[in-house]
């Protein structure tokens, strides 16, 4: 899919997707997660023919670049992004993972909703990512961003972590958020074979007693990667099919007809 650059503050951002010239219709902003796959979350265009649709790689990756990773300053970024080309839309934020950071940071006045799947809201308990990324960045020293992007997110640096908290995030949210965890806990460390869930105990139980948050839970023994099965799959394109209709009906007035966002 080819790509459109936003030139923000902080640098260009890559962005896919489809854009509806009605703005009657809600639209969907989507940030992917760190070195996800160039093609991640694409699929979302055909998930939701009837609305707008933008996705982002991470800001800082899939081809873009910016001065910082600093989840804060890349959400200002989003929110330029969402000001120059979906003002006035009823707009449901989308994170996955690190892209979770992103989103529950946006605060354009259109957002009506989130959706965040497997979200985290400090770093040093993630064993498993941070196992992972010292790897990554030991095969790919040269990669450019790449322990930048490890420290200022993760806050790792070599052997240390300063752990990173985000729950600021959780307390700051003020319109109603979905989301879906994957169902393998992430406590104890032990050996295996990919990644259980991220979202810590702790954060399961700041989650679950927020107002504003409805809980989904994931397909059994699901992962942090929870949509790349059928089941899980189906479990996150319900979850954004049912906040894309909520979002449109609040937005919606009397001399305005509802639009369709997703294929019966």
């Amino acid at each position: 899919m080819n790509h459109l650059i936003v030139q923000t503050a902080i640098g260009p951002i890559y962005l896919v997707g489809q854009l509806y010239t009605d703005t009657s219709r809600p639209a969907l902003v989507a940030v992917g997660g760190a070195w996800a796959p160039d093609d991640f979350n694409h699929e979302l265009v055909d998930w939701f023919p009837g609305a707008s649709v933008l996705i982002a790689p991470l800001p800082g990756m899939g081809g873009s670049t910016t001065i910082t990773f600093e989840p804060a300053r890349l959400s200002v970024a989003m929110d330029e992004v969402i000001g120059l080309l979906l003002p006035g839309r009823s707009i449901v934020a989308y994170g996955a993972s690190t892209g979770a950071l992103v989103t529950l940071g946006l605060r354009s006045p259109g957002i009506l909703r989130h959706v965040a799947v497997e979200p985290f809201f400090r770093t040093a308990p993630l064993w498993p990512l941070l196992k992972s990324v010292r790897e990554f960045i030991a095969k790919a020293p040269e990669m450019s961003g790449g322990a930048r992007a490890a420290e200022e997110i993760f806050g790792l640096a070599g052997d240390k972590v300063v752990d990173r908290d985000y729950r600021p995030l959780l307390e700051g949210l003020c319109v109603p958020t979905d989301v879906v965890l994957a169902q393998m806990p992430l406590e104890p460390e032990r050996e295996m074979g990919g990644w259980p869930s991220l979202t810590s105990a702790e954060d399961r139980r700041r989650l679950a007693d927020h107002p504003l948050v409805t809980l989904h839970n994931g397909p059994p023994d699901s992962r942090h990667d929870i949509a790349v099965t059928p089941e899980g799959s189906a479990i996150v394109k319900k979850v954004l099919l049912q906040a894309l209709r909520a979002a449109r009906d609040e937005a919606a007035s009397p001399s305005r007809l509802p639009q369709a966002v997703g294929r019966p």
